[in-house]
Order: structure tokens, then C-alpha cells, then sequence
């Protein structure tokens, strides 16, 4: 049976059955025996009424009474018979317990005259034995319905929970990686109401695998074609010695960041294996790779980086990075400033401009998301899925005194370099 049914709802319908079976029994056994102490107790009661009456009618002897029947005590001392101390201190009536000479008995006593008064019991040690036996095979009869309970139980939850196992077992055959996978829609109506909205999900996460492999497909399709000309490009420029050095430079490291950066983005939906981490020198990598969305703007750049190292995919961070750079330039304007801070622990980039509506706020990760500062609505989208398959923690909030703060964190490195002087760009 499934882990779930079988260690959480299994014990807990065994014990309810084995509780319910268990209390009733108790309750029907107490019954039966406050139902036989009352009959008991009526019953003697008015057979010593009825049996006293007729010693007093026949004026029979005591003695001959404690002959015939040992289990009756008979006195009436106006016949010859003495009277115990102990009973002379009873008052006319019924009376439960009353001992003597070391037993038990139930007593009635009657006044037949002004000076004449009878007293008869009834030893009780045969009913206090059948009491004792009474109670003891009422708890036996109790462990017997439980352990019957209990064995009834066990059967039954594995009957009742059998279509759940099911259920559970058909979720665990799942292949995340199989499109079209579903649930068998059977069974009781409540678990088939359980099936179809599992299946219902199901299909909307085929639709959005769907929709990152057509995006992965077409940046692939759009990036390859372009950059492969680059490459071919800047293999005919490199022949020509009178051409400068510097831009095939750029060209080539464009053309090397952007293979990365279609890797990592192509490793999203999984269409190949996620890239291989390598060392990155962040105070080093960070400048260069913001230096081609700083030309010929305005916006002033204030640098406070600490000398620091992260393992990590290339492509990852800089898709990351790029996108949360152009977002705040966008944001900042011509005329704004943005710091670009980075530590062994994240950076944060921080801009000076308007902020995020607070209504768009909780939508700014969201795939398709324009907000008032127009984009492309995928790139915040794509640097939250590349943080969060590195374990990267990824945020973005407004600042109190304006503008927005965008701060991406990770696992700082152990072997990172000290602090160093900061730098404005």
C-alpha cells in the first residue's frame, strides 16, 4: 500500500473502528450489568419481603429456617432467637450491606408488634462471586471485540483505500518528461474528481513546456543563423591586417557570450544537458559585460564591487545580469543613475527611477509582462527561471526613497577574495 494511505489513513480508520467497536461494547456491557444489579436488587429485595411475611404468618421457628436454607439468617427474638449486637442497631427497613461474622448479607427488618421485631438476610457472597465473574468475562468479552475489531479493520481499510493506492500509484508511474500522460478517470466520483484536476493541471503544464520549448526553438532558430554570419565575418576581417584589432575583438566575444547565453537559455526547457559551471571572476566579468549597454548613454554608473568569485554557468549570469541592467536603465532614463553593486554573497542593481506600480508589482516575474517602461516581457520571466535552476534567489522591490532594487543572491563561495577599494564608472 501507498506510504500515504497505508501509514497515515489505514492506522487512523483502524483505530476510529477498533475505538467505535471497543466503546460500544463497554457501553452495552455496563448496560447489561446495571440492568442485572437492578433486577438482582428488585428481585431479593421482594423475595425476602415475601418470604419474611410468611415466616411471621406461619410464626415459624429461626432455627429451623438457618437449617433448611443456609443462605437465610432469621431472628425474632419474641420466638427464643438472641439477636446480634450488630443487628440491633438496624432500623425497620431495607439495608445493602451488613456484616456478620465475616459475611456479607442484605437485610430486611420489619416490627410485627409494638415489642416484637424480625430481622431476615441474605447471604450475598454467592452474588458477589457471580459479580466478579461477570465483570471479568465483560472485559475479556471487550478485548475479544476489539481484537475481532481490529482484525476487521485492517481489512476494510484495505478495501476502502484500495482505489486511492491506485490513484497513488498511477502519480508516481508519471513521466514528467512524457507529454500527454494522464490519469485514469475511474473509481469512486471522489476520486475521480481528484483525477480530472490533477489531469487538468497536467494539460496546462503541457502547455507551458510547450510554449518554453517553442521559445527555446526559436531563439535558437533566431540567434544561430545571425551569429554564424558574425563568425564567418570576423574570420574575413582577421585576414585583412590594415582592419584594427579591438573590434573583432568585441566581435568575437560577442559572438562566444551569445553561444553561451543560448545555451543557458536552451537549457531551460531542457532540449540539452544545463552548461558546465566554470569560476567566475565577478569584479572582473561584470564591467564588460555592461559595457555594450552603457555606450552612448547618459545614465551615470556608480561601481561598488567587491573582489568576489562564483561557480556557476557564464551564460546563466549574464542573461541574468544583462537583463536586470537594461530593465533599470530603462527605468532611470537618460538623465538617472544606477549602482551596480556586487559581494561574494549577490549583486544588486539599483536604479533612481519612478519605481514599480504597486499593482504590477507581483507581476513583474510573469511571462509576457509588460509593465509602463515597455520590454519585451520575457526577460525578467527568463532571469527568475535561470536563477531558480542555479538556487538562486532572485527579487525585486521598490526603494523608499525611489526607484527600484533588484538583488539577486546565492551561496556565498568559500575561498572568495577580500574586499577591495570602490570604483565609479
Amino acid at each position: 500500500m501507498a506510504e500515504a494511505s497505508g501509514g497515515g489513513l489505514r492506522r487512523r480508520l483502524a483505530v476510529a473502528l477498533v475505538g467505535l467497536a471497543a466503546t460500544a461494547a463497554a457501553i452495552q456491557g455496563i448496560g447489561y450489568w446495571v440492568a442485572e444489579r437492578w433486577v438482582e436488587h428488585e428481585s431479593l429485595q421482594g423475595l425476602l419481603q415475601h418470604e419474611l411475611s410468611h415466616l411471621v404468618e406461619t410464626d415459624a421457628q429461626p432455627t429451623l429456617i438457618a437449617a433448611n436454607d443456609p443462605t437465610l439468617r432469621y431472628f425474632r427474638p419474641a420466638r427464643g432467637e438472641p439477636v446480634p449486637p450488630a443487628l440491633k442497631a438496624l432500623s425497620p427497613g431495607w439495608h445493602e450491606e451488613v456484616s456478620l461474622e465475616g459475611k456479607q448479607y442484605r437485610a430486611l427488618v420489619a416490627d410485627i408488634g409494638p415489642s416484637d421485631r424480625a430481622w431476615l438476610l441474605y447471604d450475598i457472597s454467592g452474588v458477589d462471586v457471580r459479580e466478579r465473574r461477570l465483570i471479568l468475562l465483560f472485559g475479556f468479552g471487550v478485548l475479544a471485540i476489539a481484537a475481532l475489531a481490529f482484525w476487521a479493520s485492517r481489512r476494510l481499510a484495505a478495501r476502502a483505500l484500495a482505489p486511492f493506492d491506485d490513484l497513488v500509484q498511477g502519480i508516481r508511474a508519471l513521466n514528467p518528461e512524457t507529454r500527454g500522460a494522464r490519469l485514469r478517470v475511474d473509481g469512486d466520483a471522489e476520486l475521480r474528481v481528484i483525477a480530472e484536476a490533477l489531469n487538468s493541471y497536467m494539460r496546462a503544464l503541457d502547455d507551458v513546456i510547450e510554449r518554453e520549448r517553442a521559445f527555446a526553438a526559436a531563439a535558437s532558430h533566431e540567434l544561430r543563423t545571425p551569429l554564424t554570419v558574425i563568425a564567418g565575418a570576423t574570420e574575413l576581417l582577421a585576414r585583412k591586417p590594415a582592419d584594427p584589432a579591438p573590434p573583432l575583438a568585441r566581435i568575437d566575444r560577442a559572438v562566444t557570450q551569445a553561444m553561451l547565453d543560448l545555451d543557458a537559455l536552451l537549457a531551460l526547457s531542457r532540449v540539452r544537458e544545463p552548461p558546465q559551471a566554470t569560476r567566475l571572476v565577478l569584479d572582473k566579468l561584470l564591467p564588460d559585460w555592461a559595457e555594450p549597454h552603457l555606450a552612448n548613454l547618459s545614465t551615470q554608473i556608480v561601481w561598488e564591487l567587491q573582489a568576489a568569485v562564483l561557480d556557476a554557468p557564464m551564460g546563466s549570469l549574464h542573461i541574468v545580469f544583462t537583463n536586470l541592467l537594461r530593465n533599470a536603465l530603462r527605468a532611470a532614463g537618460p538623465r538617472g543613475c544606477l549602482i551596480l553593486r556586487c559581494s561574494g554573497t549577490g549583486l544588486d542593481v539599483i536604479d533612481n527611477g519612478p519605481g514599480i506600480p504597486p499593482a504590477e508589482l507581483p507581476h513583474v516575474f510573469e511571462p509576457h509582462f509588460r509593465g509602463r517602461d515597455g520590454g519585451t516581457g520575457i526577460g525578467l520571466y527568463v532571469a527568475r527561471a535561470l536563477a531558480q535552476s542555479q538556487g538562486w534567489q532572485l527579487s525585486l522591490v521598490n526603494r523608499e526613497e525611489g526607484g527600484a532594487h533588484a538583488a539577486l543572491r546565492w551561496p556565498p563561495v568559500a575561498d572568495q577574495t577580500s574586499r577591495s577599494a570602490v570604483s565609479i564608472r
